[in-house]
């Protein structure tokens, strides 16, 4: 009894360790958006029909497919975001080493139904995300 006991939570132990992987996508554990240093990153305008793909908001321009998960916070704000809308994003790339097909777009200007956004200071989603966590903190992350 006293094996099976041991073998059960041993077992349970390298579930879990291996299920604490980290996702190929950058977000936190939470789901939140973690935007890696902004002068890595290149600016890039792109447009297109919004969808849903695996889970996320995304843009398919060409070959490549734009996770845009910040969207879903601006859908009830901003008349026009729905599946199908066809929009013109400005923002950050960033590549997913896993599948080069794929990136996540942290949008800075945002075109839908025929007016303009400058999102670039939306939650801080721009080059400075989290800037004023790491001032609370004293620097440190």
């Amino acid at each position: 009894m006293k094996k099976l006991g041991i073998g059960i939570i041993l077992a349970v132990l390298v579930g879990t360790t291996l299920a604490a992987q980290p996702a190929p996508m950058p977000f936190s554990p939470q789901g939140r958006f973690i935007a890696p240093n902004a002068t890595l990153a290149q600016t890039v305008k792109v447009e297109g029909k919004l969808a849903l793909i695996n889970g996320v908001i995304a843009l398919k321009s060409g070959t490549k497919t734009y996770y845009v998960p910040m969207l879903g916070r601006l859908a009830g704000f901003i008349e026009g975001i729905k599946e199908g809308a066809s929009v013109k994003l400005e923002g950050y790339e960033y590549p997913i080493a896993a599948a080069p097909e794929y990136a996540t777009l942290a949008v800075i200007k945002l075109s839908v139904g025929g007016k303009d956004y400058d999102l670039g200071q939306f939650g801080g989603y721009g080059a400075g995300f989290n800037h004023h966590r790491r001032m609370m903190r004293g620097g440190r992350r």
